[in-house]
């Protein structure tokens, strides 16, 4: 899962850049990681439904960052199988 790893490195390198900081966005971006961190964690312990359930719940733009990561490590057919989501 290495593209759904690289957006969770991706949220923590925002949350720590300085634009962010700034514009008090820092906790926003930790937030998104933590939401990746915890699908990716709950997909690798062959936890889909939880994970699927977690991923549901998540604001649209982070949903769909994980959605297009979680394709392209696993293809659009494991995401629709076990999310319900489509980056088609």
């Amino acid at each position: 899962m290495k593209n759904l790893k690289a957006l969770i490195k991706s949220y923590n390198l925002e949350a720590t850049s300085d634009w962010a900081i700034a514009e008090d966005m820092a906790d926003m971006y930790m937030e998104d990681a933590n939401d990746a961190e915890v699908v990716y964690n709950f997909t690798m312990e062959d936890n889909i439904v939880t994970a699927a359930q977690y991923l549901n719940g998540l604001d649209t733009i982070v949903r769909e960052a994980i959605c297009v990561a979680i394709a392209k490590d696993k293809g659009n057919t494991f995401l629709v199988e076990n999310f319900g989501w489509s980056t088609i």
